[in-house]
């Protein structure tokens, strides 16, 4: 008897070819869901394959393959733990041809054009159509906005911006601006705020709603306005607007656009792909109750998975088409400076073993990929992110596991007795293990100026590494709180960062956690009746308190970083547990603000120094050694307040020959004796290698060379589309010599310009102005008016102040009643007090 063939061993499941090892199902744009899915007889779509895939999952290795074209969906396409492969049976959707097979949220429309008036053309749309977005032989256009957008503006927000964007003289050309946009920056460029127009009251003044989208409450900025989808300002080419009501689409197209061939697109769906655990019933929530909290009272999900979905694969696949969803970014992360939408195209929450490989995520209208609760060892490994309206990869966890949460900036710190004292997360509702390597990311935050290129918030043990990311409007990559450290940030080149905002880090962290305090330049803000900070208190009776959260360290090493309105390195408010070694700073310098344990060792700094501007008390467990700085040094209000550790460090100076003691660093810490200033001795720093030489003074305070290349992306295809960074070397250089300050004075008080980024940043200001009050001793008669240390006064009885009319306001006040506007507490506060008669 002859024995049969081995493919005449494989069965005929639905007709589709299984081997006993593998499953094979064929998808195209151009097959039919009625056909078996053999390689000859493809579906139509990727819901029919699922559902094939189903009998195989878990049991064979099912791939999907998906042809050329694109795959209109007409709903999200949702897996679950039916989908679930496994260790050794992944389910896999792959494109036959990398990046050739789109997975889309859009629809074509078929339309017929004619002319409208001054370029513009219209055309009618099918009844209910919404319209988000408008692609034109796909390429995204722009809603008619005002001002236009500008390309060549790469750092000015929105590309375009104007105080008068909606001013009642504007809008007395619009006659119906409702459904219209408000995009506008914080008033500190602390990220933006969206709003949707309501109307207009009888006055012609513009209503509108929103303004949710951002966790530091404090208005937008004056001037950095900008409007969209508003008839009247349809003026440029690439722009449209569309009237729902009346069914009507206009259009001005660029000059070689051909209307009658072009492939019009609109968008539909905001979720491509969502992989969905099972949750447990009934979804539970909790609601936030902070006293004074402008948020408070807003309900947040906090589901719970019950069973995960496991070890599907995407790989190849081009995701296009999700709406814009930033009038839904509402939820505060923590206290960070965040709001969020908890969702993206490709939405993971409850999963486990998820890969996501050389895939792309271009010109999506919010998050690219947001891993959301419960995930464990996601892979997000070789894509191509670009010009995507928010950030490209989040990892957020669930409010459930956080103890003790608190929720936006000004809220108080609960009391120490009431706090939970357990070290960790409360549930297992988190992201955890989770690698995040070699993607390319590009032009995130296209409408959302508070994103990155990878955000993480309330998870554990992320891995970031061989990243290139640039041209972000604010983080390339951003840790909103401590919760729960442990992550690795290696190898990234991240550059051309905050670019439309400011004060801020191509990498940025905050640590706003359960044992976090308000600080300012003078040290404590939040203070008991006795005026004892409460920080102090804490730390005397819970001496780990900053640990809690941050009870893993957060590693950043062998990073190339550059940012051009901030720090390159920015370990904002309360960032707690971190070791920072190796890395390569070009431009912003590198900053440490109030926190616990911060180990900053051998990096080379550029331009910018060390910045330490906000501290708390004695000991912080800080240490900042071993580093090499080249352009500015030691950059603080008072930095002898710093509660850590600086010693042998170098300043580089190209003229200088052998080193010397750094006199003028350590004039400024009052420590630091044995730090270096002199020629390290660079080997090509035109070329960006800035190894030292054998015989470099630099090795006598401890520093060690590091590789000067291999960051960034490390797939070829990747490599060819990514950029360098600018490399502008400092031209000026601190120089070794003590110079005594001498602050002005008046009625007891000690006081300067505010006129450094430093005090910029440690104050909160939205820009340099005002008079920075460095002292305001108890009893002194500035004291006794309410002024107090670290406020920058901004008017006296209505007029703006600076350092050369202070004195003569103040001591040429009448006596009488007395108005004062200053900047306290990274807020406006305003009050009255009498002078003597």
């Amino acid at each position: 008897m002859l024995k049969p063939r081995p493919l005449l061993l494989g069965i005929l499941l639905g007709g589709v070819l299984a081997t006993g090892q593998a499953a094979d199902i064929y998808v195209s744009p151009d097959g039919a869901d009625s056909y078996s899915g053999q390689s000859g007889e493809p579906l139509a779509s990727l819901a029919a394959a699922q559902q094939k895939a189903r009998s195989y999952a878990g049991k064979e290795a099912v791939t999907v393959h998906l042809a050329d074209g694109t795959y209109y969906l007409s709903e999200t396409l949702v897996f679950t733990p039916d989908d679930s492969g496994s260790s050794r049976y992944p389910v896999v959707y792959k494109a036959q041809n990398r990046g050739k097979a789109v997975l889309s949220g859009g629809l074509r429309l078929e339309l017929q054009w004619r002319p409208y008036r001054d370029g513009i053309f219209q055309a009618e749309t099918p009844a209910g159509l919404e319209i988000d977005q408008l692609f034109v032989d796909g390429s995204n256009q722009r809603m008619a906005r005002y001002p236009n957008y500008d390309a060549n503006k790469k750092t000015d927000a929105y590309q375009g911006y104007a105080a008068d964007a909606f001013s009642r003289e504007r809008a007395a050309n619009w006659s119906e601006p409702a459904g219209g946009y408000i995009h506008a920056m914080h008033r500190s460029r602390w990220g933006g705020y969206h709003y949707q127009i309501t109307g207009k009251d009888a006055e012609g003044e513009v209503r509108y709603e929103g303004g949710w989208q951002n966790n530091r409450q404090m208005g937008m900025h004056a001037s950095q306005r900008m409007v969209e989808n508003i008839f009247e300002e349809l003026d440029a080419p690439g722009e449209w607007f569309h009237d729902a009501d009346a069914g009507t689409l206009y259009y001005m197209p660029e000059a070689s656009t051909d209307l009658s061939k072009a492939v019009v697109e609109v968008v539909r769906l905001r979720h491509l792909v969502e992989i969905y655990g099972d949750l447990k019933q009934p979804v539970a929530s909790m609601t936030i109750l902070d006293p004074g909290n402008e948020i408070a009272g807003l309900t947040l999900e906090t589901p719970e998975t019950a069973k995960p979905v496991r070890w599907i694969q995407f790989k190849g696949i081009r995701f296009a088409g999700a709406r814009r969803t930033f009038m839904d970014t509402r939820e505060p992360l923590l206290q960070s400076d965040w709001a969020i939408y908890r969702g993206g195209a490709v939405h993971l929450r409850g999963t486990e073993h998820i890969l996501i490989e050389d895939c792309d995520f271009v010109e999506l209208g919010g998050n690219a990929v947001f891993v959301d609760a419960y995930n464990r060892n996601a892979v997000i490994r070789g894509n191509l992110f670009k010009d995507n309206g928010a950030s490209d990869v989040n990892f957020v966890g669930s409010f459930a596991a956080v103890r003790s949460p608190r929720f936006g900036y000004l809220t108080m710190p609960h009391p120490l007795e009431s706090v939970d004292r357990e070290i960790g997360p409360k549930t297992e509702e988190y992201p955890a293990d989770c690698l995040v390597e070699d993607n390319l990311m590009t032009r995130c935050g296209r409408v959302e100026k508070q994103s990155s290129g990878v955000n993480i918030s309330m998870s554990s043990r992320i891995t970031v590494r061989h990243n290139t990311i640039f041209d972000t409007p604010r983080a390339a990559i951003n840790i909103c709180d401590g919760t729960w450290g442990g992550h690795l940030i290696e190898w990234n080149d991240c550059f051309e960062t905050v670019l439309e905002t400011h004060d801020h880090g191509a990498f940025n962290s905050w640590g706003r956690d359960r044992y976090w305090h308000r600080a300012g330049p003078s040290g404590p803000k939040d203070k008991d009746d006795d005026g004892k900070p409460l920080i102090s208190y804490w730390i005397e009776e819970a001496p780990y308190a900053p640990f809690w959260d941050a009870y893993q360290t957060t590693t950043l090493r062998h990073n190339r970083m550059q940012c051009d309105h901030g720090w390159d390195i920015d370990l904002d408010d309360g960032s707690t547990n971190y070791e920072i070694y190796n890395n390569l700073c070009l431009s912003g310098g590198l900053k440490t603000r109030e926190g616990y344990k911060r180990i900053v060792r051998n990096n080379i700094v550029l331009r910018e120094g060390y910045t330490c501007n906000v501290p708390y008390p004695k000991p912080t467990q800080d240490v900042f050694e071993s580093n090499i700085m080249w352009g500015g040094g030691y950059s603080a209000s008072k930095p002898r307040l710093w509660g850590g550790a600086r010693n042998r460090n170098f300043m580089h100076n190209p003229s200088s020959e052998g080193a010397e003691p750094w006199v003028a660093g350590q004039a400024k810490t009052g420590d630091d004796a044995d730090s270096l200033y002199g020629n390290a001795g660079f080997m090509d720093p035109s070329a960006g290698d800035f190894t030292v030489a054998d015989d470099s003074p630099t090795l006598l305070v401890g520093f060690k060379n590091f590789p000067m290349e291999g960051f960034g992306v490390v797939s070829e295809r990747l490599k060819a589309l990514a950029e360098e960074p600018p490399l502008l070397l400092p031209i000026y250089v601190e120089p070794n010599t003590v110079t005594k300050v001498k602050h002005a004075k008046v009625l007891g008080a000690q006081f300067k310009a505010l006129d450094t980024e430093a005090e910029l940043t440690a104050t909160g200001m939205d820009s340099l102005r005002g008079v920075l009050l460095l002292a305001v001793p108890k009893f002194s008669p500035m004291a006794n008016y309410g002024f107090e240390s670290d406020d920058v006064v901004l008017e006296v009885d209505g007029a703006n102040v600076d350092s050369k009319s202070f004195i003569k306001v103040m001591n040429g006040l009448n006596p009488g009643h007395h108005r004062a506007s200053v900047w306290r507490g990274q807020q406006l506060h305003r009050f009255e007090f009498e002078t003597g008669k």
